[in-house]
């Protein structure tokens, strides 16, 4: 089972919502994976916090959720 992360969209996702919402060709995702991919969001946006940028605001430029996901796949390979 996937945790719900420490962060949220201003829709009101949670970032283990964001990364459950992602959708990639290939084999399924495993719950560690998605557990893996909200722990490594959630630690970004920590960091990103301390510079007023959000979530949101990486919406705009690019998927932080599937990049997270991403990164832990292809080191689980």
């Amino acid at each position: 089972m996937a945790i719900i992360g420490r962060h949220t969209d201003n829709k009101g996702r949670s970032t283990g919502e964001r990364i459950a919402a992602v959708q990639r060709y290939g084999r399924p995702v495993t719950d560690d994976e998605l557990t893996a991919a909200t722990r490594l969001l959630d630690a970004m946006l920590d960091a990103a916090a301390d510079h007023a940028v959000t979530l949101d605001t990486f919406d705009w430029v690019a998927d932080l959720p599937g990049a997270c996901l991403d990164a832990i796949r292809h080191q689980s390979r």
